[in-house]
């Protein structure tokens, strides 16, 4: 191969490794948020219907702008408590990271997600939470806003 293939190659793989740590650390260190900003105006996150179980649900993206955003695969999960919203503790050991894919979301369109915690979280007990994903509008190869939506769900007794 020659040398301008092979830098390519090199700069494609540091930034993919790159992404990958920056996820882990990102992911890692979310703790408890009492007062997440949906300030994402045109841009909405629901739980598609009768799809909760105690171990993942479907989601809908729904963008009604005129702007094309991107997502992942990464997510969170928070319970209701009296004092407000807790992140849900994992039960993985160690690290864990999320496929680094990035779902376009594009100009006035809907998207569905499933998503499966069981290997992070294990099975939620019932009770009301809520399930927050990071999304971005880019400008332009590391020029972007991040932006975190939510939506709350409930897993009822029956729900298994």
């Amino acid at each position: 191969m020659n040398t301008k293939v092979l830098t390519v190659l090199l700069i494609v793989c540091i930034a993919i490794i790159a992404y990958i740590v920056c996820i882990t650390i990102l992911v890692n260190n979310k703790g408890t948020n009492n007062t997440l900003d949906d300030s994402l105006e045109g841009v909405v996150l629901e739980v598609k219907e009768n799809t909760v179980t105690n171990t993942g649900l479907t989601i809908i993206l729904k963008n009604v702008t005129p702007n094309e955003y991107t997502y992942g695969n990464s997510f969170w999960v928070e319970e209701k408590v009296e004092s407000g919203w807790c992140k849900v503790p994992y039960v993985t050991e160690g690290n864990f990271v999320f496929n680094a894919i990035g779902h376009i979301l594009g100009e006035n369109s809907v998207r569905e997600q499933e998503i499966g915690w069981k290997w992070l979280y294990g099975e939620l007990s019932p009770g009301h939470y809520r399930i927050v994903k990071d999304i971005l509008y880019l400008r332009s190869p590391g020029d972007y806003d991040e932006f975190y939506i939510s939506t709350e769900f409930t897993i009822d007794l029956g729900i298994y």
